[in-house]
């Protein structure tokens, strides 16, 4: 029953992806943009994962393996300088490619196994005054230079309930919300069309009865390693007036497994 469940959600949430296939026509609109944002993070438990292209990633739901629904697939699309995270957004590009905590709190839930995966796609070329992607600040030029790899921070968070029914722990009467983020771990750089490592979460989790989700965010490219040479080799926090686009696959103990 929780599986049928669980299917349903991933069915209902896929559907409102973005297209995998979408483009849009160059910016022909004037560049203001002085970007110099440099941000760190410095946090103690931030650990750096490695990189790998192996031949079973696509980045669909039909790279999993053994038993199980086939692997969740969420599709990751923001401006720069924009943190993916599930939550409740008004706005309809930020809900087309991050889920309720409703449905996260369904689709991460997991008793061990939390694997978790990324393809980096090409960047997205919006037309002029478009936003295209969440959060992106329009009237300002396309990159010279489109990002051929992506640098990124991963982070756990835990699904919350404010008001958890006094007859049934495990019911959320209202109001999910996201704890603060935990066991972050950097991405070293992944080439556009190509898959990061597999990332494992199920023993570094805290335990919880509404399940732990992930954020993603300081997403750098490599935009200004080729153009200037500098912040190299990928470095650079994406601008605000540029999209950036990746593929999460996640397995959990009701999905296929992520292949090697």
């Amino acid at each position: 029953m929780k599986c049928s469940i669980l299917l349903a959600l991933l069915l209902m949430f896929t559907g409102c992806l973005p297209d995998s296939s979408s483009s849009s026509s160059s910016s022909s609109s004037t560049d203001t943009d002085t970007d110099t944002d440099t941000d760190t993070d410095s946090d103690s438990s931030t650990t750096t994962t490695s990189t790998t292209t192996t031949s079973s990633c696509t980045g669909t739901t039909s790279d999993g393996t053994g038993d199980g629904l086939a692997l969740y697939h969420f599709d990751l699309l923001l401006a720069g300088h924009q943190t993916w995270a599930p939550g409740e957004y008004s706005d309809e590009l930020a809900s087309s490619t991050m889920p309720t905590l409703k449905e996260a709190s369904a689709l991460f839930q997991s008793d061990s196994k939390l694997d978790i995966r990324f393809m980096v796609k090409s960047q997205p070329y919006p037309t002029a005054g478009e936003e295209y992607c969440y959060g992106r600040a329009t009237g300002q030029i396309a990159d010279s230079y489109v990002y051929t790899k992506l640098r990124f921070r991963v982070a756990l968070r835990d699904i919350k309930c404010n008001d958890i029914d006094p007859n049934d722990s495990s019911n959320c009467l209202s109001d999910f919300y996201l704890g603060s983020p935990y066991q972050y771990k950097y991405i070293d750089p992944v080439e556009v069309d190509s898959c990061s490592s597999i990332i494992s979460y199920g023993s570094a989790r805290n335990t919880t009865t509404f399940g732990t989700t992930v954020q993603v965010d300081m997403v750098q490219a490599d935009s200004t390693c080729q153009q200037y040479g500098t912040y190299c080799p990928s470095e650079k926090i994406v601008r605000a007036a540029s999209c950036w686009r990746m593929i999460m696959q996640v397995s959990t103990d009701y999905t296929k497994s992520i292949p090697e």
